[in-house]
Order: structure tokens, then sequence, then C-alpha cells
């Protein structure tokens, strides 16, 4: 089955949970129901099938079924425990539409158009920055965020345009694909709230209930990261550009995120900008997935940002556990919550150790290839210590929940099983079995209905109990995808549909080609006489001299790769 169904699901309980938000009930049902029916339906999606629409392609993978599978069922876990807490009205639809937008934008091969969608997707979620009655200092939020999601879609849109029309006496000049390559970067740092851009991410963290946080900041800026990959392989990397400034701009960004990230999760006392500012940590590792221009990236880059999306959004999850068991997001307020609620303590562990890993583990190999790639010696290792930093974060929470409770979290609901009313004895008083047998059967019909008319209750006073099992639940499946499970290294592997304009009646710069066997770019003609460079040398640069004309993005990898195979272009210097 065609991703068809699920953007038909997404978007029409989008719109209809967002037309009934007057009734929160309601929307909140509509979201909830809809979310569960887009899980379904993105596990149908098959890799093979592709359909036209209106002159333009959407294209089935294995890692958009898996994308999109792992960020409706986070998504719905988010919207159910939603309910234990002051949610937005708004939040189910932003969620639907999100998760949406998002796959759209992964089902479409040409670069333009994917970027136009995830930025559509991500104007849906100033709906949850206004509260009603707005004030000012929302305002300000959602203007931010409008202005924040506005750049970075145009300037991801103007770099794959610029590229994809004929370039003329422009490709002569190394910069014009340096400068669309860094504008398509910005683009992805600004949408994940990367340092220096992380002002607006951080005034996010104050306004948008925290369900909505993984949405907004991780699965659908990581879609973005997804296309801005795809299009950076088949258009930048395969020229064979130094491009030692941008990259080396890149990079510093992604260092930033990673270290002050990380420094910045750790001194907040609020949980929700503690969530925020992991999420831009782990972000600035994806970005150093953009800096790398080398293929041996590719398979980590797309298995880091489905880690890092589905660990992120398990640590929001237990964040709304505790805000809602607790009353409150203040650290320094929640002592002792471990010994109250120990689901949500094994729960933190499970994040924790997804989180981190260890080597062998998918998110450690990942995330260690990614900065070896682009900073490599000392440095690098200065890096993966500041990767693997959150985990004191994680340290510091369960040594508070093992202190003494605080008269809060004393006073808060535990999470052992409990019923609000006993349920009412009806001993059998008939003489004949056949009188006692109709006795057991209205019996047990009225015992039916005591326990159904007390399900509400019942659900209101094992609040705790559900919140920990389903934070439980997503933990667990945050560490299976940590630890490479349900395909995640196959899917991210796997080389996606080629899209845009291709080059016709004309050549393409020189260089674009993807090398084969042994041969190199056929722009440096000593190197077409001697073997390939070695993983030592850097790789000849082409010549500045081009043909007269070209258009279309250069493609990655040559059209008899298998769908496990990674772009195939020659690797350029590490930065």
């Amino acid at each position: 089955m065609t991703i068809l169904p699920f953007l038909a699901i997404t978007f029409v309980a989008a719109a209809a949970s967002l037309l009934g938000r007057r009734n929160a009930a309601l929307s909140a049902v509509v979201g909830i129901v809809g979310l569960a029916a887009a899980a379904i339906a993105a596990a149908t999606i098959r890799g093979s099938d592709t359909l036209v629409i209106g002159g333009s392609q959407l294209a089935g993978s294995d890692y958009l079924r898996l994308f999109t599978l792992l960020g409706s069922v986070a998504a719905l876990v988010l919207a159910t425990l939603g309910l234990a807490t002051t949610s937005h009205r708004n939040a189910p639809g932003v969620l639907l539409a999100g998760i949406g937008a998002a796959g759209l934008a992964l089902a479409l091969p040409d670069a333009r158009i994917a970027v136009m969608a995830a930025t559509v997707g991500g104007l849906t979620g100033i709906l949850v920055t206004v509260v009603s009655p707005s004030t000012a200092p929302t305002v300000v939020v959602a203007v931010r965020e409008l202005r924040a999601v506005a750049v970075a879609g145009f300037l991801s849109i103007l770099a794959a345009a610029w590229l994809a029309r004929p370039l003329g006496e422009l490709a002569a000049l190394p910069e014009v694909f340096g400068l669309a390559y860094l504008g398509f970067a910005a683009a992805v740092a600004i949408r994940f709230g990367a340092i220096p851009f992380h002002f607006w991410a951080a005034r996010l963290a104050d306004a948008a209930p925290e369900v909505t946080l993984p949405m907004l900041m991780a699965w659908g800026p990581a879609a973005f990261a997804v296309v801005a990959l795809a299009w950076t392989d088949q258009s930048v990397a395969p020229l064979l550009l130094p491009l030692t400034l941008e990259r080396g701009l890149v990079v510093i960004v992604g260092v930033a995120s990673i270290l002050l990230g990380s420094l910045a999760a750790w001194i907040q006392d609020d949980l929700e900008h503690v969530v925020g500012y992991t999420i831009v940590a782990d972000a600035g590792v994806a970005i150093l997935g953009l800096a790398a221009l080398d293929p041996a990236a590719w398979e980590p880059a797309r298995s880091w940002i489905l880690v890092f999306a589905m660990v992120r959004s398990a640590f929001a999850g237990w964040v709304v556990a505790v805000h809602g068991t607790y009353g409150t997001r203040r650290i320094g307020e929640i002592r002792g919550w471990a010994l109250r609620t120990p689901l949500l303590g094994v729960g933190l562990a499970i994040i924790a150790a997804a989180g981190i890993g260890w080597p062998g583990l998918l998110a450690w190999d990942s995330r260690a290839t990614l900065v070896n790639l682009t900073v490599p010696g000392p440095i690098g290792l200065l890096v993966v210590l500041g990767a693997v930093a959150p985990i004191a974060i994680y340290v510091r929470l369960l040594v508070i929940g093992v202190g003494r409770p605080t008269d809060l979290v004393a006073q808060a609901p535990s999470e052992r099983p409990t019923w609000p009313t006993p349920m009412p004895s009806r001993p059998v008083h008939g003489g004949g079995w056949l009188e006692r047998a109709f006795e057991r059967t209205n019996h047990a019909i009225g015992g039916g209905l005591d326990v159904l008319w007390t399900v509400p209750a019942g659900v209101r006073a094992n609040r705790s109990l559900i919140a920990g099992v389903l934070v439980l639940s997503l933990a667990g499946l945050a560490f299976t995808v940590s630890a490479g499970g349900l395909g995640v290294s196959a899917a991210a592997a796997a080389v996606p549909a080629q899209g845009g304009e291709q080059p016709t009646g004309s050549e393409a710069p020189i260089g674009s080609e993807p090398p084969e066997g042994s041969e190199s770019p056929e722009a440096s003609e000593p190197a077409a006489e001697s073997e390939p460079p070695s993983s030592s040398q850097p790789a000849a640069s082409p010549s500045p001299t081009p043909p007269l004309s070209g258009s279309g993005p250069a493609v990655s990898s040559s059209p008899s790769a298998g769908p496990s195979e990674g772009p195939s272009f020659e690797p350029v210097p590490t930065f």
C-alpha cells in the first residue's frame, strides 16, 4: 500500500480535530483515534510503491515507513499522556498535521517540493504557542517561531531551486555550490533551534505544551534534515569540491549545539527546558552529518535522526507523566519521585541507556562515526564526551528520585493498583439449579455494569500506574530503535528515489557524475590515469572549467545501486 492512506488519515483527522477544538474532549478523542489509525496505515507502506499525482511523485521506502510509524506511535502515547495534564486544545491536531507533513516531505523525491511540505508542517506549531486569551509574550513567541520556520523554508527552497535550474556560466564558480550548501545547512540548523539559532526554540519550550515539543523540535525538523541529507548527497557531494570554509561553519554549529546544549540542559530547573536543550544537543550530531559530505555518513546520519527523535519523545513522555502525577515540572520539588513511582524510575533508566548507549549499540556507533568523520583527533574525543554528557542529567534526576520525598511527592497518587469503590457482593439464594443459573447470569451482568460505570473513576484513580506503563512502553521502543532493532540500519542505508529536474540536452557540471569502478571524475585527467586516491589522500577537485550550461541536481549513486547501498560518490577530505 502507498503512503496515500497515511496522508489522508493524518490530514483529515488533523482538520477534524482542529475544527472541533471548542470541545476539548471531542478534539482529543479524534486526535487519538486519528493517530492510532495513522500508525496502522504507516505500517502498511511498502518501499516499492510509487504514485504520481499532478506531475509530482510520491515514493515509498522502508525508511519512510519506519519514520512515520515511530512518529505516529510516539505522538499517540504523548497525546494519551497529555490527557492527565493541562494540554492545549490544538495539540492533537498539531501532532497529526506534523507527522503527516513529515511523511509527505519524505515521500517527495524533489527536494524543492519536499521542503515546502516540511515548512508547512512546521507552521502548524504556531497553533499551540498562542493560548487564549492571547498575551504579549505568547504573541512574541508565535512571531519568532513563524519567522524561524519561514526563514528556514526560504533558504532551503532557494538553495534547492538554485542548483536545479540551468547554471550556465555560474557552474564555473565553486562558490555557487558552496553558498547553496551553506544555505540549506543553515535552514536545518534554524529548524532544529541549534546554537546560535536557539533563542526562538528556548521561548517555544516555555509556551508550547510538553506533549508537542518532540513534534515541533524533533520529528518535524528531523524530516527536514533527512531531505537536506538527500539533496546534499545528490547535488553537492558528487562535485568533490572541498568547501572547507562552508563545512567548517557547519561543523562549528554542530559542535556548539552539542556542547552548549548539554550544558544548558544541566543547569535548567524546569524539566520542559531540559527536554528542549537535550533536543538541541542531539540535533548537533545530526548537523554533523550534513558537514561530512562523505558516503560513509549516509547511514549513520539517518539512523541517528531516528534514534534521537525517538529517545527525546520518550523523555518528553516521562516529563509529561511526572507533571501529571506531581503537578510540577520543577526538579527541586520532585525529590523522592522514583520511590513513589518506580515505573517512571525504570523508564528513565531505560531512556538514559537508549540515549547514551555504549560501543556496539547503534546509537553510540552512529554518533561516534559522525563525529570522527567531521572532527577527528583529540577535539573529536572532546565532542564525543560532550555528546554523552546528558548522562549526568539522568543521574541527577535519578539521585533526586531516591531522596527523601517532599510533601508534594508524598501526597501524590502512587502506582499501586486501586479501585475507587468496592464491588457489591451478590449471594445466590435460588433453590433449584435452573434458578441458581439464572441468578448467577443476572449477577454477572450486574457486576459487569458496575465495573463499566466505575471505569472513568478507576482510570482517574490509576492514572499514575497507566502513565508509568505508557512511559515504560515508549522507553522500551526507544531502546529498541537505539539498539538497531526494527531494521533501522537497513532502512537508513537505502538510497531514496531520485527527484527534481534532471539534466536534459546538456551536460551536467564537471564532476557531477558519480565515479564508476576505479574511474575518477573526468574533470581531473591525471587522476584518470592512476588509481583512485586512498582514504588518507584528498580526492582531486574538479577542474574550474565547466561546460557552457548545466541543470539539475547531480546524482549521488549509480543506477545499478541496490536498495541497501548508500551513495557511491568519491569521499572528500574530512574537515
